[in-house]
């Protein structure tokens, strides 16, 4: 049977043309669907599926163009509002659908699943689910894919910066998240200018905060992410930080401290440094609390006695790394031996290490079902990472 695939929402940045490429090459007929200039400018194909109407005439339109003989829609993430129009029609169409994200094991990995990403994924809750893991042939060994953030925020800058300077031609098109397109646009690329002139002193900052063990580590989300709005129900790094730093005055150890790192790619709308400091000092722990713009993860979590995080998979990661997590969001991979269940207060007295048998066998699962090879945004990745998206496609 032929395959005849509709790309409808797709990656910032030209990720899409070579899974086109990949795709035909091996057979089949592709469209992606064009709804504003920075999906425009990463297409840059005559093979497109123009939607130009307004934001409600969208479900309509998709639903009869699904119906031209396609048997895959492919959608990045679940929660935009056209990809679950899209996932919707599909489904009720009998279509295979394929739901693209940001991989469970950053930044070696891209996530691809058929039912639902992450609080959403089709992975199973309870644990005994795992117990013949063993038989699954391990991932394959690969080599570290390299640089992500500087391409990732190139691109994130020139998509949102085109779908402004396009929206007079492309009027139809409704930006889908909380943050303002032009907050997208000035504070990115103002944030990422910022951080790689102070990247030498963020990067000795982390260092020194490292050494003053004990401490706890917090990891905030990306503001305006659907990991906060969606799967969570703090609904801003705002609302975190209020219910961490509370819990942590009143409940932590004298002596520990609290180090918050920010996310890598916040837009930088808020200056959350000072936010986090206003929040210690209402609750008289500012000489106990740290704010971090950089550093590396791995090293910080290791040397933490726990990190608490919403629901990032920076803390799977922790989980690897052997360190007590607490997650306060909805997470596919909140199971009860790997994410510490106790209440958040108690957290901070006796944080729990998970059981590591189980997540070897849990992340072999994860890896070898949901889990892709590859980048998004790294230059050198995007031809390998494309193939291997398109043979599990169409195998």
């Amino acid at each position: 049977m032929s395959r005849k695939v509709l790309l409808v929402t797709l990656p910032a940045g030209p990720f899409g043309r070579f899974l086109d490429r990949a795709l035909r090459a091996s057979g089949a007929e592709v469209k992606r669907v064009v709804m504003n200039g920075g999906e425009m400018f990463d297409w840059l194909s005559p093979a497109t599926a123009w939607f130009k109407g307004p934001r409600d005439s969208f479900a309509p339109w998709i639903e009869r163009r699904l119906r031209d003989g396609y048997t895959d829609v492919v959608v990045f993430n679940d929660v935009n509002p056209y990809s679950q129009d899209a996932l919707k029609a599909a489904r009720a169409l009998g279509l295979k659908t394929w739901i693209l994200e940001n991989g469970y094991q950053r930044p070696d990995w891209i996530t691809l699943e058929t039912d639902g990403v992450n609080a959403r994924s089709g992975l199973p809750r309870d644990p005994r689910a795992y117990d013949d893991a063993d038989k699954l042939a391990p991932p394959e060994e690969r080599p570290h894919i390299g640089a992500i953030t500087p391409f990732h925020a190139f691109n994130t800058i020139a998509h949102y910066t085109l779908i402004v300077l396009f929206s007079p031609w492309m009027h139809g098109y409704r930006y889908p998240f909380t943050v303002s397109i032009h907050g997208q646009v000035f504070g990115h690329t103002w944030r990422y200018a910022r951080w790689l002139a102070r990247r030498e002193q963020r990067e000795r900052q982390a260092e020194r905060v490292a050494k003053l063990t004990p401490y706890f580590l917090l990891c905030l989300q990306r503001e305006g992410d659907s990991q906060l709005m969606v799967h969570s129900d703090l609904k801003t790094n705002r609302e975190v930080m209020d219910r961490v730093i509370a819990s942590f005055a009143a409940h932590a150890p004298a002596e520990a401290r609290l180090v918050i790192k920010n996310h890598p790619l916040d837009p930088g709308l808020s200056n959350l440094e000072r936010t986090a400091f206003d929040i210690a000092a209402a609750h008289a722990v500012q000489h106990r609390v740290s704010f971090l713009e950089g550093g590396h993860f791995a090293a910080l979590a290791r040397a933490s006695q726990g990190v608490v995080a919403v629901n990032s998979t920076a803390a799977l990661a922790a989980v690897g790394f052997g360190t007590p997590v607490k997650l306060l969001g909805r997470a596919f991979f909140d199971l009860p031996g790997l994410i510490d269940q106790q209440p958040l207060e108690s957290f901070w007295s006796a944080p729990q290490e998970a059981d590591h048998d189980l997540f070897h066998r849990f992340r072999r699962v994860m890896s070898v079902q949901t889990q892709i090879y590859g980048s998004y945004h790294n230059p050198r990745s995007l031809t390998g990472t494309a193939e291997r998206v398109a043979a599990r496609i169409l195998r």
